[in-house]
Parts: C-alpha cells; structure tokens; sequence
C-alpha cells in the first residue's frame, strides 16, 4: 500500500539520525518515481456503507410440509421467482425471513414466532403438532412486508424410531427397533436389534460401537407417546426428547401407544344371494383402524366356491368386489373378516412395520 508521506515527517521521524534521515529519504525519492512512472498514488481510506433501505422488501414464497414428526420449510427469494421480467431485490441484498405459527387459523393466540434468519431451508421438530404458518421478510430487522400465510394446516406427525435412526444432530447412528404390545390394561414398550425381540442391538458414535441389550419397559399408559433412552442400565422413559439428554443417556427412538377406547373394530357384512351365487356383499359396518385389507372368510352349510376381496381407505372399509360367485348357497351365507390390522386387535407395530411404534389395542 502506497504511503502518503513528507520530507519534514522524515526529518522529525529520524531526530538527529542522519544515517536514518538518509535512508528514509532514499526510499521516499524512489517511491515518488514510481508513482511518476505508474500514474498512481497513496491508497486513500474509504469507508464502504452498507446499502440503506426505507421500505421493506418484495415478497418471499414459502411451503411448509411435515413427516416424521418434524416441519419442512423451503423459502424462496424474491430474486429465485420464476418467470419474473426482472429479478426483484437486483442487489441480492441480505433478507430476514420471520416465520410464525399458531394452531388457530387467524393467528389469534398461541402463536410461536422463530429467530429471525435469511436461511431458506428450516427443519424445526415438533411431534404429533399440527400448525398454520405464515411469513413476512425484512431488509433492517424492523421493517416488514406483510405476512403471507399457507391455506391448510400441516400436521408434523409422529415421530418413530426409524425416523431417528440416524441420529445426525446427536452424531450417533442406532439400530434399534422400539414397538409395543397391548399386556392386558396397560401396553408393553419393547426395545431389540434386528435378530427380533430379546436379541441385542449395536449403537455407531463415530468410528466406536457399543452393543446394548435389548429390553422390555411394562405397564405403559394406553393414549400415550415417549422418548425411549438408555441411561446405562436399564432403558427409560420420558415424556421429551431434551429429557434423554443427560450426559450419560442415550436417546433410542420414540414409540407412540395408541387406543382408541373401544379398540379395533372389524367390518361386518351380509351376502346377497341369488340362484345359489353370491352375487354382491354388502358393507354393514365399515370397521376403524385397518391397515391393509382383511380376508372375507364366507362360510355355508351347502355352499361353496365363493371367494371376494376388499378395498380400504384411511383406515376403514369403503368395497368389497366378489370375484368367485360360487355355487349351492343358501340365503344366509356367514361372511366374517380377519386381519387387517398391523399385529391384531391385540397388539403390533414396530418402529420397521407399518405404523412406525403404534400401538392399536383394545382396551
């Protein structure tokens, strides 16, 4: 850096030392000519403001979707917006974006607001809540730009253990099944590897592994979700995740024990026969709580040959197609359903099943 100096600066700055003066003299007379030769001159000081903004900025797009009891949320610059003739906020200026949300569609109470950030990827956990959101951006952290708010609620759902598998925020990987069983008037919490119930699992912290055994929690409340952790000795359980975090705990997954006060109920149904054939089954009661479709068993006392399949949507029975009319029925063809429930009407679900730790039992 050129500097912007003087023959009486040098003089003062050697204070009787001629040897220094001459030197300091020297290296002045050959800086001034090379400033001659280059056109350019001592570097001046300039002080770089920070653009100035009086209004708010354009509008940012968001979407919140949620899983695995977590909300996504992706924002998208004004400047990122498709099909724009000119990008809005040109200078890419710095924007903060202030999410909120609340259980109430108008925001009236309830409503969280998160830490102002200009990050366009949020991951914000929240088990079992469902929320609305909304948005609002800013140049200067005062003034906004008005919200904009996502139509439909978005449910975060429940958070299994296979959801946490990866533990990526804990830097541990385990590989734990956590599930439970209906045991009479309260349920069973079940922790094992993947040889099955009672064998033990391994648990990856960096490049170390420790093998922990597997284990059974007792007398777990119907209508209930837990964290499942291992303080070492014997597992627990805790209604947050920030309450397996003692320094010696290790966070295992979490397992939701769900009834629904009457339990499972099946479909019923009643044959309408005609010649003999079975030629349609009607849906008496549509069932709840069915996670694949159950097999009709249809029983006669002369009949046979009749076979049928069925179709179900969010948990319940919406057809039944009749697809071997069969031969010699009477008019009063029993016809009764099994299955359809992940594990039965007493127990199931597990962490790798199809209802990710549910438990659905009749209580």
């Amino acid at each position: 850096m050129a500097l912007k100096l003087n023959i009486a600066q040098i003089v003062a700055a050697a204070r009787g030392n001629n040897d220094l003066r001459e030197t300091l003299t020297g290296i002045y007379n050959e800086l001034q000519a090379l400033y001659a030769q280059t056109g350019s001159g001592p570097i001046q000081k300039i002080d770089a403001a920070k653009p100035r903004f009086t209004g708010a900025p354009p509008a940012s797009s968001f979407v919140v979707t949620g899983a695995n009891g977590q909300f996504t949320v992706a924002i998208t610059l004004p400047q990122q917006a498709a099909g724009a003739a000119a990008p809005a906020n040109a200078t890419s200026a710095p924007i903060y974006q202030e999410l909120s949300s609340s259980p109430q569609a108008d925001f009236a109470s309830s409503v969280t607001i998160y830490p102002l950030s200009t990050s366009t990827h949020l991951v914000i956990p929240a088990p079992g809540q469902t929320l609305y959101w909304r948005l609002r951006s800013s140049y200067d952290q005062r003034t906004f730009n008005s919200y904009l708010k996502q139509a439909d609620a978005v449910a975060a759902g429940l958070q299994s253990s296979i959801a946490i598998e990866k533990n990526l925020s804990l830097n541990q990987s385990n590989f734990a099944t956590v599930d439970s069983v209906a045991d009479g008037s309260s349920a069973s919490v079940r922790i094992y590897g993947p040889g099955g119930v009672g064998t033990a699992w391994t648990r990856i912290n960096g490049t170390s592994s420790q093998v922990i055994p597997s284990g059974t929690i007792t007398n777990v409340p119907y209508g209930s979700n837990y964290y499942v952790a291992w303080d070492g000795a014997q597992y627990r359980l805790a209604p947050s995740l920030t309450q397996t975090f003692p320094d010696h705990w290790i966070p295992v997954g979490k397992v939701s024990v769900i009834a629904n006060g009457s339990g499972v109920v099946l479909p019923t149904f009643k044959a309408v026969v005609s010649s003999g054939a079975i030629v349609a089954i009607q849906i008496v009661t549509a069932g709840n709580d069915l996670t694949s479709a159950p097999t009709l068993t249809i029983t006669d006392s002369t009949g046979t040959g009749a076979t049928a399949t069925c179709t179900v949507s969010a948990g319940s029975l919406t057809g039944v197609t009749v697809t071997n009319a069969g031969s010699g029925y009477s008019s009063a063809p029993a016809v009764a359903a099994s299955g359809g429930v992940n594990g039965g009407a007493t127990g199931g679900g597990g962490a790798t099943g199809t209802n990710g730790g549910r438990l659905y039992a009749d209580v």
